[in-house]
């Protein structure tokens, strides 16, 4: 894809294991940023192209591990086996390959509370998919957190020690949602059929979408100390993903198009930008910092 002229993860890790040669498909990222106006509508602009080093391969799961610092899961054409974790510098435009491990894979990066080190899924190499951690300044080979949980898809941090898990269904059984603690590494369930991403918020919550039919999915926010879920609005129809903009509103896409919706301010979502100008079809991830910049995966 040109630019300006970019869902369906297909989870490829957590469907088809254990882990087979196969090229992913392309995606390619798209920077914007994005400012609020008295309306509390939030404008996204000055788009950037991110994935021209990489513009036949797989670019996916963006996540800020700082202000100007992207992490995302990468395949090149060369490699078929496998994905690896890169940064992106967004202020001096380098990058660098953070993980380049030979037999296993690693995906859905996360910066973890206390901002030293960073979450991901590996895929072992016998299929089983743990999460593990490793320090941003690379002073270690990395730990696993949850070595007795497996069939880990996707995965937030609620606090420094409690962490939301997407756990795999195996089939034809749907994929679960449960919160662990790195000490008990005890399962507590939270939702059935779920969708992919997951997003802390204060306060010992996060959100996530639950897939009540085929058509119907809800935005939902999980309180850990009241073990309870709250509805905040449906979702737009075939929308899983979505992120979290500063203010507390949420962003998702359809097709080419961004809406927000602003809990007690917007009655439904609102589009507020239509990416299909710059030969954008499909948006499915979404990835916003502090500072209103908002990375978006495209087809």
């Amino acid at each position: 894809m040109n630019m300006p002229s970019v869902i369906r993860f297909l989870c490829f890790f957590a469907l088809l294991s254990p882990l087979k040669a196969q090229q992913l498909d392309h995606f390619d990222l798209i920077l914007l940023s994005a400012s609020i106006g008295p309306d509390s509508i939030w404008k996204p602009g000055a788009p950037r192209f991110l994935s021209q080093f990489n513009p036949q391969g797989y670019n996916n799961q963006p996540s800020f591990v700082s202000a100007s610092e992207l992490y995302l899961t990468v395949q090149t054409p060369e490699d078929t086996t496998q994905t690896d974790i890169w940064s992106l510098n967004l202020g001096t435009q380098t990058r660098l390959r953070i993980t380049a491990t030979e037999k296993t894979a690693e995906y859905s990066p996360l910066l973890m509370p206390g901002g030293k080190r960073f979450s991901a899924i590996r895929v072992e190499e016998d299929g089983a998919q743990h999460l593990w951690s490793f320090p941003l300044d690379r002073s270690d080979n990395g730990r696993v957190e949850f070595s007795k949980i497996s069939d880990v898809g996707y995965h937030c941090w609620v606090n420094d020690t409690l962490a939301a898990l997407f756990i795999v269904g195996k089939s034809p059984q749907p994929h679960q949602l449960f919160t662990a603690g790195i000490k008990s590494q005890q399962l507590s369930r939270v939702a059935s059929n779920v969708g992919r991403s997951l997003v802390a918020l204060p306060n010992n919550r996060f959100a996530f979408v639950a897939k009540s039919t085929e058509q119907t999915w809800f935005l939902k926010i999980w309180d850990v100390r009241k073990q309870s879920a709250q509805i905040v609005v449906k979702m737009p129809v075939g929308t899983e993903d979505f992120s979290v903009l500063p203010d507390g509103t949420y962003l998702a896409g359809n097709n080419a198009k961004l809406f927000q919706y602003k809990p007690g301010r917007n009655a439904d979502w609102v589009e507020i930008a239509d990416l299909s100008k710059y030969g954008v079809k499909q948006i499915t991830r979404i990835a916003t910092n502090k500072a209103g910049k908002i990375v978006v995966v495209v087809q």
